[in-house]
């Protein structure tokens, strides 16, 4: 059990706020190193509830959530972007495979007409959405795409779709000819023979150089000293806990520990530094010329201050 004593002096959240600071992660695998350690380091100063991404966004946007773990995309997209700011040197991305963000296909990608999207993605559906209007310029360099049309994307259940590609529900097995999977149901899927995978995060590298960025702790409110020296402290604690996180569990079915270890030590990364930062802009420029978001999203992102 975490003591008083084990805990880190950190600013007094509920001092200010009448309150503990409201934050939202997500259980997924991959961001647990990132909110391993909030008892320990930030005590009853934090309340730490998780969530789905699309949910951590909503739920930032009312200001139910103080802090959250919100994908990418919604620094860009909200209305509310203009109050938000960003913990420094923290972020979810990859460079090549990142195993959990995954287009399944059934048929040649210049034969999609139907593509289901994970309901609880944000930017995973955008970098899906924009994959697909890339293919007929040939500029993600994927077999199979040159000519095609775009095709009608609709947002669904993740355990719909896994029920499809597994097979478990024969009779939906028609209605969609692609489908995107995130987080830990693209880790646990076995899908049956006919469908191919491909990795957007390594499509990403591939088209660009650069490492992909998933999600970014966001802060919705007035300034608050020791927001980023906390969530800092937390997310360092947990790195170095990579081994006992994967053996408390849970993985997802099938996932090994020496799997489980790889996957968060060296697929996932947890920086977020010059070229994370290119590769945001690189992304919002991309978006904005295929007009998936509006011209006058902004590319830089702002930061907390460190050290109030």
């Amino acid at each position: 059990m975490t003591t008083t004593a084990n805990r880190l002096t950190v600013a007094p959240f509920r001092q200010v706020l009448g309150r503990p600071l409201r934050v939202g992660g997500i259980d997924y695998l991959n961001s647990r190193p990132l909110i391993e350690c909030f008892d320990e380091v930030a005590g009853d100063e934090v309340r730490l509830t998780n969530h789905v991404p699309s949910e951590l966004a909503r739920r930032l946007r009312s200001r139910e959530l103080d802090v959250a773990l919100v994908p990418i995309v919604e620094y860009f997209l909200s209305p509310c972007a203009a109050e938000y700011r960003v913990v420094p040197g923290l972020g979810i991305s990859s460079y090549g495979a990142v195993e959990s963000i995954c287009l399944f296909h059934r048929v040649p990608l210049g034969r999609v007409e139907r593509v289901a999207l994970d309901s609880t993605s944000m930017t995973s559906q955008l970098l899906t959405r924009l994959f697909l209007a890339e293919r007929p310029t040939g500029a993600w360099r994927s077999p199979d795409i040159d000519g095609a049309t775009a095709p009608r994307v609709e947002s669904s259940d993740p355990d719909e779709i896994l029920a499809i590609l597994e097979g478990r529900d024969p009779g939906g097995a028609e209605s969609f000819d692609a489908a995107l999977l995130i987080g830990d149901s693209a880790l646990r899927v076995e899908p049956r023979r006919e469908w191919r995978s491909i990795d957007l995060g390594l499509e990403w590298t591939r088209w660009t150089g650069l490492p992909f960025v998933y999600a970014l702790w966001v802060h919705h409110g007035d300034a608050l000293p020791g927001i980023a020296e906390c969530f800092q402290t937390v997310a360092h604690r947990g790195f170095a806990r990579i081994d006992a996180i994967v053996d408390r569990g849970p993985l997802p079915p099938g996932m090994s520990r020496s799997h489980a270890i790889r996957y968060l030590s060296q697929v996932i990364r947890y920086g977020l530094g010059a070229a994370e930062l290119e590769a945001v802009r690189v992304f919002v420029r991309r978006l904005r010329r295929a007009e998936l978001i509006g011209a006058d999203a902004p590319e830089e992102l702002r930061f907390l201050a460190v050290g109030d």
